[in-house]
């Protein structure tokens, strides 16, 4: 049984708005090969656009999921799935899939901001469970003959002026999404339990712009996120320009960790895609019901991404200064 964690994020462009960025852990009992993509799970998975009326999850890259102007009806849909997949969960826990579960780190920082406040959460039209059980059923044997199961899905959720904070200490955004994401994966490999139950250890990230190595990366922060271990020795195996992979041994395990373009292709990373994409964008609705409430219902929405945030800003300008807002709170510097 090998254990497989996934990475990616949303929001590391906007200038408004949080960076999300997601880790998924999986159980896989079969030798379902990671790098075919969506392909061993269709048609049951489809990277495409959801409906009421589709008849399969949507999993992959949250831009091919997504629907700007349509709500988060897709993504809460693949949401609530992955609910009832999660190892150890049943009815009566739910939800874990909250932000106040997933980020637990973070939620009391964020929702302290008063635009992310939960009060100005938009309620999501409840889906109607006949629709939900019949395309889920088909999903899950899906998921069960290819013996994979969902055990962990975490968030770190930086609104701007914790990015901004952590631009300044760290030198570059880079360095903030590379650090933060691979510290959240060493947390969920060092919180996992029975580690000996697996027989190697997968990790699966989208390539973070044109970097090509990351051996210095990883060294760097799992010393961070293991204070008390030496630093295992870690082998670049392949550092080409469409993937980076690397091998090492953790608690005795043999772990690989691969880097590759267009990453939210495979599975692991596009279940992280998918959910802190859903994250963002319930966190971008609250910030724009918030501004709308200080300065009227005329304000044309914003998604956060550099010309209509400098729009935006514009908009929202004269309340900014009466409210005495620094701007290092609500735009995050680049």
């Amino acid at each position: 049984m090998r254990l497989v964690l996934g990475l990616d994020e949303a929001g590391y462009g906007p200038n408004m708005g949080p960076l999300v960025i997601a880790v998924s852990a999986w159980a896989i009992e079969s030798d379902l090969d990671v790098f075919r993509g969506l392909a061993p799970l269709a048609p049951e998975f489809q990277a495409a656009p959801w409906s009421p009326r589709s008849h399969f999850v949507p999993l992959g890259d949250s831009k091919k999921i997504y629907q700007p102007g349509k709500g988060l009806s897709g993504l809460s849909f693949a949401i609530r799935f992955f609910e009832t997949i999660l190892d150890g969960n049943s009815s009566s826990k739910r939800p874990c899939f909250e932000l106040e579960h997933l980020a637990l780190d973070d939620i009391d920082r964020v929702e302290s901001r008063p635009w992310y406040d939960r009060s100005y959460q938009v309620s999501q039209q409840p889906m109607e469970d006949v629709v939900f059980e019949s395309a889920c059923l088909s999903a899950k044997k899906k998921l069960a003959k290819l013996g994979v199961r969902l055990l962990d899905f975490r968030l770190r959720v930086l609104d701007e002026a914790y990015f901004n904070e952590s631009v300044s200490r760290l030198g570059n955004k880079s360095d903030v999404l590379g650090q933060m994401s691979l510290n959240l994966a060493w947390q969920v490999l060092r919180d996992s339990v029975c580690l000996d139950s697996f027989e190697s250890i997968e990790v699966y990230c989208d390539r973070q712009g044109g970097r090509k190595r990351y051996a210095a990366l990883l060294a760097h922060t799992f010393e961070s996120s293991h204070p008390q271990s030496p630093v295992p020795f870690i082998r670049a195996t392949k550092e080409a320009p469409d993937i980076s992979t690397y091998s090492m041994d953790y608690s005795g395990t043999h772990v690989t960790i691969s880097f590759q373009v267009e990453g939210d292709s495979l599975f692991p990373p596009a279940a992280c895609s998918m959910v802190a994409k859903w994250a963002r964008e319930s966190l971008m609705e609250r910030l724009n019901r918030y501004w709308q409430s200080v300065v009227g219902e005329s304000l044309k929405p914003t998604a956060g991404y550099a010309v209509d945030a400098a729009r935006f800003a514009k908009d929202i300008e004269p309340w900014v200064t009466k409210l005495c807002l620094e701007k290092n709170l609500w735009w995050r510097q680049r």
